[in-house]
C-alpha cells in the first residue's frame, strides 16, 4: 500500500516495481544518488507479485505514480502493456521505465544512455576494441547499436540460438557498418580465449551469480574487461579474482543507471564526479 502522506508531498516520486523492490539494492541507490544531486525527490520500493503486475502497471496512468521503474524481471513483461514506447524499448523488447502521460504509459529503455556513461566514467573506451557480448536478447539488442556507434572493432554474440544471435546483428548493420563481426553458440561454461577480445559483456543471465560459470576463459597474458548487469555478487566477479580481470557492473551500473534517471526525468545535472563520489559512498 503506498502512504498518502508521502505522496501529498511536493517531492517528485519514482516508484520501483520490484518482486522485492522494498529491500532492492538499486532502491538506496537511486535514493543516494539524488541527495547527492541536491533533488528534493524521492524513490518508493512497491513489492508487486507476478499475478498482480498487470493491474499495477495498467493501473499507473490514472494514479499518483507518474515515474515507474521495472527490476529485471519485469522489464520485458511490461512491454506489451504500453501505451508507447522509445525506439530502444521497440528494438530491443526491454523496458526499465515509464512515465505517465495525459492518460498513457509511456515507456524508456535507460540501457544505452546508462551504460555509455558508465564506461564514460570507468575510463573504458570502446573504440577499436574486439568485444564479446554474450546474450542476443532484449538486453543485448538495447546494447549492439551503441557499441557499433562506439566504434568497437569486432563484435561477437554469442547465444544459446546462433540464429538469433545472427538476426541481433542484422538488426543492428546500420550502426556496424564497416566492423567486423561474428556469432557463436552460447552454453554455460562455455570456452573463451581471453587473447580474443578487449571486452567481454555478460547480458546473459541478469541473475548469473557467483555460483554460475557462465565462460571458462583460456588464455593467461590478456586480461579482458568483464561487464555485466547483475545486482549482487556475480559469476564475472568470481572469473575477474581468479583471472585478475577488471570486471565492472553491479554497483557501477547501479551508480550510473541512477545518475540517467536523475537527468533525463529529474532535471539534474550531472557529471562524473557525481559517479565517483555516490560509487564509493556505496562500497563504504
Amino acid at each position: 500500500m503506498i502512504d498518502e502522506g508521502i505522496l501529498a508531498k511536493e517531492s517528485r516520486m519514482i516508484a520501483l516495481y520490484g518482486v522485492n523492490a522494498q529491500t532492492s539494492p538499486f532502491l538506496k541507490v537511486l535514493n543516494t544518488t539524488f541527495k547527492r544531486l541536491g533533488l528534493n525527490d524521492f524513490a518508493i520500493g512497491l513489492n508487486i507479485k507476478p499475478e498482480d503486475f498487470a493491474y499495477m502497471v495498467k493501473g499507473m496512468p490514472d494514479s499518483k505514480v507518474t515515474m515507474a521503474l521495472y527490476e529485471p524481471e519485469y522489464q520485458e513483461d511490461v512491454v506489451p502493456m504500453l501505451d508507447l514506447s522509445d525506439a530502444c524499448t521497440q528494438r530491443s523488447g526491454v523496458c526499465d521505465g515509464a512515465i505517465a502521460d495525459r492518460g498513457k504509459l509511456v515507456g524508456v529503455c535507460f540501457y544505452p544512455e546508462s551504460f555509455e556513461r558508465m564506461l564514460a566514467c570507468e575510463g573504458i573506451n570502446l573504440s577499436g576494441k574486439r568485444l564479446l557480448l554474450l546474450g542476443a536478447g532484449s538486453i543485448g539488442r538495447a546494447l549492439l547499436p551503441l557499441i557499433g556507434v562506439m566504434g568497437a572493432s569486432f563484435v561477437e554474440v554469442a547465444d544459446s540460438s546462433v540464429e538469433r544471435a545472427a538476426e541481433a546483428l542484422d538488426a543492428a548493420k546500420n550502426s556496424l557498418l564497416d566492423i567486423e563481426t561474428d556469432v557463436s553458440w552460447f552454453q554455460n561454461g562455455m570456452k573463451v580465449e581471453s587473447e580474443k577480445y578487449d571486452v567481454i559483456v555478460n547480458t546473459v543471465d541478469p541473475y548469473a551469480h557467483g555460483d554460475k560459470r557462465i565462460i571458462d576463459m583460456t588464455g593467461s597474458h590478456h586480461h579482458p574487461v568483464l561487464i555485466d548487469f547483475v545486482r549482487g555478487r556475480s559469476a564475472f566477479d568470481t572469473l575477474a579474482e581468479e583471472l585478475g580481470c577488471r570486471k565492472i557492473g553491479g554497483n557501477e551500473w547501479m551508480t550510473a543507471l541512477s545518475l540517467s534517471i536523475a537527468h533525463r526525468w529529474l532535471g539534474a545535472e550531472i557529471d562524473c564526479d557525481a559517479y565517483e563520489t555516490i560509487l564509493k559512498n556505496r562500497l563504504q
